[in-house]
């Protein structure tokens, strides 16, 4: 399970890219609000893997998801 990092969501909120977010995953904008917002902790490490490439192609899980 996978919970994305305060630091993380704090950027997403500022520069407000949900829509594009959701829409390169495939997922419904509404879905990454919830992830963002912390009310959807189980996240698959396929969502994740998916949302942290879609944030930066540098960047791992790790670097956005906090693992437990």
């Amino acid at each position: 399970m996978y919970k994305m990092k305060e630091e993380v969501c704090k950027e997403i909120k500022k520069k407000r890219i949900n829509r594009k977010l959701a829409r390169t995953i495939g997922v419904t904008e509404g879905y990454i609000s919830q992830i963002v917002n912390h009310r959807k902790l189980d996240i698959s490490k396929t969502v994740a893997y998916a949302t942290t490439k879609a944030i930066s192609n540098k960047l791992e899980i790790e670097d956005v998801f906090e693992v437990f």
